[in-house]
C-alpha cells in the first residue's frame, strides 16, 4: 500500500552501534513496551541521565541482576566490553548514550556521544556557572552601552 516498504526489506536497524577503539559494539534496542516506557519516563523526568543512574546504564548494555545476590552481572554487550578491557568511563559513557538514544532521541544521543571530550578541554563547573547567571535587564544593558561609558 502506498509508498511504504516493509522495514525488514528497507535495511532499518533499530539497534545502536557505537564505535569504540576501532571496534563496533551493538546495543540492542529495548524489545518490550514496558522497558521502553520505563526508560522514556526516566529520561523525561530527569533529563540527561546523571552519573548516579549507573544501574540503568549497565542494564541497557545488557547487565542482568543475580537473583541471589542482587548484584548486576555483565551480560550482552557489557560482557563484551568488559572482556575487551574497556575502561569504566568508556563503558559508562556508552551506557548513558544508549539511554539517551532509546529513551529520548538518536540526535540527543549523538550529541552526547560527540561531546565526550568537552570536559577535558573546558572547566565544566565554570560553564555551568556562566550559563546559570541571570541575564542583565534591558535597563542594565542600556546603562553600559552608552557611548560615553567606554
Amino acid at each position: 500500500m502506498g509508498g511504504y516498504i516493509d522495514l525488514d526489506e528497507s535495511g532499518f536497524d533499530p539497534d545502536l552501534h557505537l564505535p569504540i577503539r576501532g571496534k563496533w559494539y551493538t546495543v540492542p534496542s529495548p524489545h518490550t513496551w514496558e522497558d521502553t516506557k520505563r526508560l522514556r519516563q526516566r529520561i523525561v523526568e530527569s533529563g540527561l541521565p546523571p552519573v548516579e543512574q549507573v544501574d540503568d546504564a549497565l542494564t541497557i548494555l545488557g547487565a542482568v541482576r543475580d537473583p541471589e545476590t542482587g548484584e548486576l552481572e555483565p551480560a550482552g554487550v557489557l560482557a563484551e566490553m568488559t572482556s575487551d578491557n574497556l575502561p569504566w568511563p568508556i563503558i559508562l559513557h556508552a551506557g548513558r548514550t544508549a539511554q539517551l538514544h532509546f529513551g529520548y532521541s538518536p540526535e540527543m544521543a549523538e550529541a552526547h556521544w560527540g561531546l565526550s571530550w568537552l570536559g577535558k578541554v573546558t572547566d565544566l563547573e565554570k560553564l555551568v556557572e556562566l550559563f546559570g547567571r541571570k541575564k542583565p535587564s534591558k535597563k542594565q544593558k542600556a546603562k553600559t552601552s552608552k557611548r560615553g561609558d567606554r
